[in-house]
């Protein structure tokens, strides 16, 4: 992946088998998805993911970065839906498609400090997640990564259709 101190992360905290790649996201998400489907009587839904900063059309090389690697991963849920016969919701095309007219923030690099200091807002100053949004120009997440009430509702509103499909 492009972010080598995040992969670090990732691979301690998370434990995960080996390092974060597209083959083991979606060799994880078949097998997931396939379990479920066998063990369970629940219908499945497997959505698509979130855009990660606002900018869609970056040339910021992070901005860009993390605009393929979402539209690929995305990409995989969508196959892995479809070759496991379980329902799809269009998180990412949706949001993408909300996102065309917005101002353009970009996340253009990943630090832990502004995720402390958006922390402490909300639990010592009391902001809501909405206003730590506003503070930080974002119109659909609090931090560049984090989703915002707009965007949670756009994803509890594509989660609502597929129930009610049901």
């Amino acid at each position: 992946m492009t972010f080598p101190n995040f992969n670090r992360f990732v691979l301690r905290w998370k434990r995960l088998p080996g390092k974060p790649s597209a083959e083991l996201f979606q060799r994880s998400l078949q097998i997931i998805a396939h379990r479920l489907k066998n063990e369970t009587s629940a219908r499945i839904g497997l959505c698509s993911l979130a855009p990660i900063g606002e900018d869609l059309l970056s040339t910021d090389p992070f901005q860009s970065a993390l605009n393929r690697h979402i539209r690929d991963f995305s990409a995989i849920i969508t196959d892995t839906a479809l070759e496991e016969g379980v329902g799809y919701i269009p998180v990412y095309e949706t949001m993408i498609a909300t996102m065309q007219d917005s101002p353009r923030h970009g996340f253009t690099s990943f630090r832990f400090l502004p995720f402390y200091r958006d922390t402490l807002r909300v639990l010592a100053l009391r902001k809501s997640p909405d206003e730590v949004a506003r503070m930080n120009g974002w119109q659909f997440h609090t931090d560049g990564v984090h989703m915002n009430s707009r965007s949670g509702m756009i994803v509890a509103n594509l989660v609502q259709e597929f129930i009610d499909s049901y």
